[in-house]
C-alpha cells in the first residue's frame, strides 16, 4: 500500500484552488459512479491512500486536506485502519486447503469444459439436421415443381399404352365405326392382370 507524505496529510497551503466536488466525479475510473457523498469520498480517500488517483485529482486531495480538517480526520481514520491491518500477524494457507482449492478449481473449469463441448456438439448435431432437412424439402419442393411445370415425354406413351398393345388386333378392323361398336360392347375393357 502506499502511503502519502504526512506533510500532504497534516496540513500545508491555505491557497484557495479548485477541489474534488463530492468526490463522485473525482473517482478512479473503475469506481462505482452511484455511491453516497460519504462512501465516494471514502473512496477517492482509499484510491489517494493507494496511489490509484491521476496528479491532478491527487493534488487535488491534498489542498483540500490543507483546508478541510474532517476531510483530513478521515483521512487519519484510514490511514489507522491500514496501518492496523497491516500489523496483524499473517497466515499461510495449509498445503491440504491450497491442494483442495486447486482441486475445486480444476473440477469446475472440467465441468465448464465438459458442459462447452456438450453445447458444441449439440449445435453441430441440431445444424446438421436442420441442414438435411433442409436439403430433403428442397429436393422434394424441386421433385414436385420440375414434374408439374416439365411433364415427363413418356407421359403420353403411357397414357396410349393399352391401345399400342392392341394396334395389331385394330389394324384388322376394317373402320373405325367398327371398333366404335366393339367398344361400346365392352370388348376393349382391361381385363385385370394377375400377377405370375
Amino acid at each position: 500500500m502506499t502511503k502519502q507524505p504526512e506533510s500532504a496529510i497534516a496540513g500545508g497551503s491555505t491557497a484557495p484552488v479548485p477541489v474534488p466536488g463530492d468526490g463522485r466525479r473525482d473517482l478512479p475510473p473503475d469506481a462505482p459512479r452511484d455511491l453516497s457523498p460519504d462512501a465516494a469520498i471514502e473512496s477517492e480517500l482509499v484510491a489517494y491512500l493507494d496511489g490509484e488517483l491521476a496528479p491532478p485529482l491527487a493534488e487535488a486531495v491534498e489542498k483540500r486536506l490543507a483546508r478541510d480538517p474532517e476531510y483530513r480526520r478521515r483521512l487519519h481514520d484510514l490511514q489507522r485502519a491500514w496501518d492496523l491491518l497491516d500489523s496483524l500477524p499473517r497466515t499461510e494457507a495449509s498445503a491440504a486447503f491450497t491442494s483442495s482449492t486447486l482441486e475445486m478449481v480444476a473440477v469446475h473449469a472440467e465441468n465448464a469444459l465438459a458442459l462447452s463441448d456438450r453445447r458444441r456438439r449439440r449445435r453441430r448435431w441440431l445444424l446438421g439436421a436442420v441442414a438435411g432437412g433442409g436439403t430433403i424439402a428442397a429436393s422434394l419442393l424441386g421433385w414436385t415443381l420440375g414434374n408439374r411445370l416439365w411433364p415427363s415425354p413418356d407421359e403420353p406413351l403411357l397414357r396410349d399404352l393399352p391401345v399400342v398393345e392392341r394396334l395389331d388386333e385394330y389394324l384388322l378392323a376394317e373402320d373405325i365405326e367398327f371398333l366404335r361398336m366393339l367398344d361400346q360392347e365392352g370388348l376393349f375393357r382391361e381385363e385385370p392382370r394377375h400377377a405370375p
